[in-house]
């Protein structure tokens, strides 16, 4: 047993060799099979994590003809009266070593399989990992960059812009930033900073997160949609061209503010806090058309068949025009507006 109980320790020592286990002095010790059983198991385990392949399929083969072999040779030295009364007794003894070397030939056999298939697997992954790709501006001014799918970005000093590689319309701004989207109704233009989402097709517009405290998105032209991920904003909020849309974190409070042409929206704006003048959540559009008539005092014609199947979720501020929102539902649906004398109508765009 002492080569068996050495070979044992060096595979555990992971130091042995497949020429080891086919020694004859070790092979002619095989036995014990529910002890090798636990151990071959133990160590199959081991060989899959290791990588280690200790029977080759030309080893094992070696190995069956040495056992097949031996059990000949002692068949020959055996008187033949002899051997005929005790053959049987001979291939007993020698089956626990058979199936002994036959339960580590399957193990190790599965071992080799099970980590080859792993070895491939890890050779060709599913899918590469993502690249983030940072930029910093740390020249003291400002600095026009452009983004992989086209868009335009002007960055403030110290701001810093992060995007996935695989993901470049999908960007975490930290400072002040002013984004010149480039148009593809198909593929959104998505800005977090701090607590505050963005969301546009085509555009122009400025968020300023330089203060965590107090967030600012403002539109020059085309529409955005901003958000807010603590729900303090309970519908989207569409912003017009010289709107900004302001957020106060530590308060929970948001506002939407009306810049005069060439004003800052920092000091000359007229801010009216949470100016909500009528909320839709997947409202029938002919439904929402008929309030906004109603609260404006305004008719507004329409086809019921131009409508049916539409539908309208935002917020109608109190700053808002009837005629700003209704060329943003006019757009979001594919329909035509015309302004009338005291009255608007609404058509399928022919």
């Amino acid at each position: 047993m002492k080569h068996i109980i050495a070979l044992i320790q060096k595979m555990k020592d992971r130091k042995a060799k497949a020429a080891d286990v086919t020694r004859p002095e070790t092979t002619a010790e095989w036995g014990g099979e529910g002890m090798l059983q636990q151990w071959l198991r133990k160590e199959f385990d081991r060989t899959v994590d290791s990588g280690e392949q200790v029977l080759t399929p030309e080893k094992t083969a070696s190995i069956l003809k040495q056992l097949h072999h031996k059990m000949e040779e002692q068949e020959r030295q055996q008187e033949p009266v002899q051997r005929l009364r005790v053959s049987g007794s001979i291939y007993r003894r020698m089956l626990p070593q058979v199936a002994a070397v036959a339960g580590l030939i399957m193990l190790v056999g599965l071992g080799t399989i099970y980590y080859s298939q792993l070895q491939r697997k890890r050779h060709h992954p599913i899918a590469a990992a993502q690249h983030v790709k940072f930029i910093r501006n740390t020249t003291g001014k400002t600095v026009k960059i452009s983004l992989p799918e086209g868009s335009q970005v002007t960055m403030e000093p110290a701001a810093t812009l992060s995007f996935s590689e695989n993901a470049a319309r999908d960007i975490t701004l930290q400072g002040k930033a002013v984004f010149s989207v480039q148009a593809d109704e198909h593929h959104p233009f998505t800005v977090y900073a701090g607590n505050i989402i963005t969301t546009a097709l085509g555009t122009v517009f400025t968020v300023d997160a330089q203060t965590p405290q107090q967030v600012i998105v403002k539109l020059e032209t085309g529409k955005v949609l901003v958000r807010t991920k603590d729900g303090t904003a309970k519908e989207d909020i569409c912003l017009l061209p010289g709107e900004a849309f302001q957020f106060d974190p530590s308060r929970h409070i948001y506002s939407v503010t009306k810049a005069n042409a060439g004003d800052d929206h920092s000091s000359k704006t007229t801010v009216t806090k949470h100016a909500v003048l009528m909320a839709f959540n997947n409202a029938p559009l002919y439904t929402v058309l008929n309030k906004l008539q109603t609260a404006f005092g305004v008719s507004i014609h329409y086809e019921h068949s131009d409508v049916d199947g539409a539908y309208f979720t935002g917020q109608v501020m109190k700053t808002d025009s009837l005629r700003n929102i209704l060329e943003v539902i006019c757009q979001l649906n594919n329909l035509e507006l015309i302004p009338g004398e005291g009255n608007m109508s609404i058509r399928k765009v022919r």
